[in-house]
């Protein structure tokens, strides 16, 4: 049975021998002299460890140091760390507790007294993690189902009011995206993260009440009249209604209430000219604020039964401007501040495949941006169906048997990247592999909102995508790769725990083999493993060797 390693972090060589000497028999020891060096050690291969003896005087960098930086990181939720020191005062060992140290052990050390603690640190943390990740599992399954019942019934109520099935995701993204913006800029609404998830999965029944508005007006093509126009007005009531008649116990739920407040005060106005209730400033609730303005700029820039949609920029000139009603000006800061990325997640044409099915994907994506090149040989229109077994069903993007047949042999490909998620095994080991599946979904959809429709990504291993490009310049490329990288360096997965991700990204550049061309991109993206989330592309019509860094 392979030993658990535990690395001994001590500036003093005598007493990283006397804890040698106690636990080498039992266990795999790693020493490290000073703090920088465990640092070091611990970026690149923390999954290894099972525990940190951790010293507090040390020079470069303490044990309280190095403990912050490893709190900061959430590195100790794949370790435990116990502190060894000689000085047991009450106010270290606090500090050390503080900080995220799982025990303390004072000098001189006793044999006895040294393994059975580790050993006890061991068993109550490998119980910890397991207790956690069963809580987690149940969190992400009770989650997966809540969402899926609201998407379920916001599509039923978008199938009928004739509006894109995209609108439900659109709203949630911009709600989450405002909302986070909110409480960087602003503390008055003491939002935590528990309540902008929940404001976000609430948003999906803004428009539930739509489900009692008659179809001839919900999805009359031309303008309404003032009688018409009072009807589709009564859905805030009705919805919030729908919500209040609920058994009294679902009333109480912490969802239901915000969903009621969403509801009903969606329309509302912040100089109270809005309805049902005429509501103004600070009166209307900040979920309903917030999903309002999440509404209003979707529904501008959106197709609908009655008009077509306004650009990015049009949206955001009118909101501004008022036309659209007046809104808390804080959020309109907010929405200013959130414009890029929301162009960026929602606005980009090839985004639209983020809320396609496989179902979808077979029968819609355009395969002439596949065949650019008119003396490549190809196939009937019939024959250019997707067929399933070339999506990978988890992602909704194209699977490495697509790659190998339509790919593997092309000498005309302008550029490629290799894509491959850092930490993403550390993920699976300590999160469990559905928060491993949502973080691959997350990132392809990233992806996805940063490619032109002539692009074809590709998942093609686990954690590892590869982007296919034709016709593409050089400085658009960089430009491409570095977007992705930035996207998903923003990207969030809600918790618990809440995942900062990140790529590292290889590209290579000029007309050649596909077999040519991924082998320099994946060389390339080896090479940005070194430093992690970066870019390194290597432009092969350039003189030899050159190579970019972004």
């Amino acid at each position: 049975m392979e030993k658990q390693k535990i690395l001994i972090v001590d500036d003093s060589e005598m007493n990283r021998a006397l804890l040698l000497d106690i636990l080498e028999e039992q266990y795999d020891v790693v020493e490290a002299v000073n703090g920088v060096e465990a640092i070091s050690l611990l970026s690149r291969q923390r999954a290894d460890y099972s525990l940190l003896l951790l010293d507090i005087m040390m020079p470069e960098m303490d044990g309280f140091e190095v403990l912050a930086y490893i709190n900061k990181y959430h590195w100790n939720d794949s370790f435990a760390v116990i502190m060894i020191s000689a000085d047991d005062s009450p106010e270290n060992i606090k500090r050390a507790y503080d900080l995220g140290a799982f025990d303390y052990i004072s000098r001189p050390f006793d044999s006895t007294i040294v393994q059975r603690r580790i050993s006890n640190t061991m068993l109550l943390y490998a119980r910890q993690q397991r207790l956690e990740e069963i809580i987690t599992e149940q969190f992400y399954e009770q989650e997966k189902n809540n969402k899926l019942m609201i998407s379920i019934l916001s599509h039923i109520v978008e199938f009928r009011n004739g509006e894109s099935g995209r609108h439900v995701l659109h709203v949630n993204t911009i709600t989450k995206y405002l909302l986070k913006q909110l409480v960087r800029r602003t503390d008055k609404y003491h939002l935590s993260k528990p309540d902008i998830n929940l404001i976000t999965i609430a948003s999906s029944l803004h428009d539930i009440g739509k489900i009692a508005i008659p179809d001839a007006i919900l999805n009359k093509p031309g303008r309404l009249t003032a009688e018409e126009f009072e009807v589709i007005k009564t859905h805030s009531v009705v919805g919030a209604d729908m919500l209040l008649n609920l058994p009294v116990e679902q009333q109480e739920a912490p969802l239901v209430k915000i969903a009621t407040e969403i509801c009903r005060w969606h329309h509302e106005r912040y100089d109270g000219n809005g309805y049902p209730d005429g509501l103004k400033g600070e009166e209307i609730p900040i979920a309903a604020q917030v999903v309002a303005l999440a509404d209003v700029y979707d529904a501008l820039t959106s197709e609908r039964c009655y008009k077509k949609a306004y650009s990015h920029e049009e949206a955001l000139k009118m909101i501004l401007e008022g036309q659209c009603g007046a809104f808390n000006p804080t959020l309109l800061l907010c929405l200013q501040e959130i414009a890029d990325t929301l162009e960026s997640e929602l606005m980009d044409t090839s985004s639209e495949q983020e809320t396609k099915s496989i179902q979808d994907v077979r029968d819609i994506i355009d395969y002439d941006r596949l065949f650019l090149n008119e003396k490549r040989t190809c196939p009937s229109r019939e024959q250019q169906r997707p067929q399933l077994l070339y999506i990978d069903s988890l992602t909704n993007v194209y699977n490495r048997r697509y790659y190998d047949e339509f790919f593997q042999g092309a000498d005309d490909i302008q550029a490629m990247a290799v894509i491959d998620v850092d930490d993403f095994k550390h993920i699976n080991d300590n999160y469990g592999h559905d928060t491993g599946d949502i973080v691959l979904q997350s990132i392809a959809r990233t992806v996805l909102s940063c490619m032109r429709k002539t692009d074809a990504v590709v998942r093609y291993g686990g954690d590892e995508f590869v982007i296919v490009f034709y016709n593409i310049p050089a400085d658009v490329f960089e430009k491409k790769l570095e977007k992705i990288r930035y996207s998903i360096d923003s990207l969030i997965i809600n918790g618990p725990p809440e995942l900062h991700m990140s790529v590292s990204i290889g590209g290579a550049y000029g007309i050649g083999t596909a077999k040519k061309l991924f082998k320099v991109a994946d060389d390339m993206m080896y090479q940005s493993k070194n430093t992690k989330n970066k870019v390194t592309i290597c432009f092969l019509n350039e003189k030899s060797g050159s190579k970019d860094n972004i």
